[in-house]
């Protein structure tokens, strides 16, 4: 059932994950196909970053490692 799921605002291809930064201990959503990520904020179209740049932001080298991220469950809509 996907009622209560989010679908992507920004590409509107996915829907959105409820995710740990692992190393950086931050919870975030991220979408899955084009790496919107959005952090301590609502989705919308307007407000994310990109995941590969965020992470690499904050010093992490090989964002794309399994490693990296945990992936908590499906956003849903509150």
């Amino acid at each position: 059932m996907t009622v209560n799921r989010i679908e992507c605002p920004r590409c509107g291809q996915d829907w959105l994950l409820e995710v740990r930064l692992v190393y950086l201990n931050v919870r975030a959503t991220l979408c899955p196909e084009c790496d919107a990520l959005w952090v301590a904020r609502a989705a919308e179209a307007d407000n994310f970053e990109d995941y590969g740049t965020f992470m690499r932001g904050h010093g992490r080298v090989r964002p794309e490692d399994r490693e990296e991220i945990e992936i908590v469950g499906p956003a849903r809509r509150a």
